[in-house]
């Protein structure tokens, strides 16, 4: 009991220590990204006298506006979580999120094991959490067991009352862990745009936004010239799943190394 306190403190001083340090660390990438978004955005209101006149003048006003409006939603979304990342939002919401869980770091064999797919240097392991218990037995028995990752933090559903047995065995599901893994990555590379992007395909297709038609699905999707990019966030992360679970099964990976290496270069 002692112990597993000194441990929980230890966590929550690390979490505590993170939002600083990535303050310094991350804000070349953070402020870069908004950078860009900024620009984006001045030169669309530059621009938009244009697009209005040829819109009436094409006859198709309607069906513009609504594309613009649309893309303004897109471009709201952006500068509001990149101004979050700025600031350490997610960090922050970590540091809080974390008192009502148990967290603790991959192990050297997951390490082992996902550093093939995603690139030794690519993603902080040391920084990812696995999340289990607490508030958690109430968020899955919400939201069907359903695991998820938010920033560097990976939630895996645990039975309760079953014991830490449990919590340890639910973390042999490897492809599980690479799948949430995938999200940790979108969320290093291109910020916590991911999540949003994530819930909105969740949301929309009533959890149907997985499907990317498997090995006949992304042939097709390679000879129609379809980046790695162009697929949402949940068909990425399906997509390296199963990339994981057919190399470990010695089968036929050809369909998804081309998505694998975009993945690796960070095209997301």
């Amino acid at each position: 009991m002692f112990f597993s306190v000194l441990y929980w403190l230890k966590e929550r001083l690390r979490d505590a220590w993170l939002w600083p340090l990535n303050l310094v660390r991350d804000f070349p990438a953070r402020s870069g990204r908004l950078a860009h978004t900024l620009f984006t955005g001045s030169k669309a209101f530059v621009q938009f006298p244009l697009f209005f006149w040829r819109a009436v003048r094409d006859g198709i006003f309607k069906r513009q506006m609504r594309w613009a409006v649309q893309q303004v939603g897109v471009w709201l979304h952006l500068l509001l979580v990149q101004l979050f990342d700025l600031v350490g939002g997610p960090e922050i919401c970590q540091f809080v999120m974390h008192f009502g869980m148990y967290t603790t770091p991959l192990t050297a064999a997951e390490q082992t094991a996902v550093k093939p797919i995603f690139g030794t240097h690519n993603l902080r392991y040391q920084d990812v959490r696995i999340a289990q218990g607490g508030i958690l037995h109430f968020i899955f028995r919400h939201n069907g067991g359903l695991a998820f990752a938010t920033w560097y933090t990976i939630h895996l559903p645990v039975k309760r009352g079953e014991g830490r047995e449990t919590a340890v065995s639910s973390r042999q599901n490897l492809p599980l862990l690479v799948h949430e893994l995938t999200h940790v990555f979108q969320y290093h590379h291109v910020g916590t745009r991911y999540l949003g992007e994530a819930i909105y395909y969740l949301v929309t297709t009533n959890r149907k936004c997985y499907q990317y038609g498997g090995i006949s699905g992304l042939r097709v999707c390679q000879q129609q010239g379809k980046q790695y990019r162009h697929f949402n966030r949940e068909q990425q992360a399906q997509i390296i799943q199963d990339y994981f679970t057919q190399s470990r099964q010695s089968q036929d990976t050809s369909a998804y190394e081309p998505y694998v290496n975009q993945l690796r270069q960070r095209e997301l």
